[in-house]
């Protein structure tokens, strides 16, 4: 039962990831603008200093999920399949360590690769729940 609710809360997270991947490339250049834009001006980005609502809306979205995303892959440590949550957090860290690095394309293939991958195996993990109820373990064994 509880499984359900955090597989279910895990749906939710799926749609949120695939909002995030399609409007993955404007939120890159929106996040470019604004780190420029603090870096300038040195203040944080305002609501009203967004072109428009759509760019503000999409860069609080995003920010905001990523937040609720990651608590999810912590909870998820505790779950059977704990090594491929572990493998996301791990690999979530990392991609945010190549942005740091601030070389754009490396980080823009980086970042939507990652967010390919990750929507792909949320969404085996839910498919896996719900219905197949694999042992991944013994599958790549």
């Amino acid at each position: 039962m509880i499984g359900d609710i955090f597989y279910f809360i895990g749906l939710l997270i799926l749609i949120m990831s695939s909002s995030n991947l399609i409007n993955f490339l404007k939120f890159f250049e929106i996040r470019k603008w604004a780190l420029t834009f603090k870096k300038v001006t040195g203040k944080d980005v305002d609501r009203k200093d967004f072109k428009s609502n759509e760019d503000y809306n999409i860069f609080t979205i995003y920010s905001t999920f990523v937040l609720f995303e990651s608590i999810w892959f912590l909870l998820g440590l505790i779950t059977s399949s704990w090594y491929i949550f572990l493998g996301l957090t791990t690999i979530s860290v990392l991609v945010r360590i190549v942005n740091f690095l601030k070389i754009d394309f490396i980080s823009k293939i980086i970042g939507f690769s990652f967010q390919i991958i990750k929507f792909l195996i949320i969404l085996s993990l839910i498919l896996n729940h719900f219905h197949f109820h694999l042992d991944w373990l013994q599958l790549f064994r």
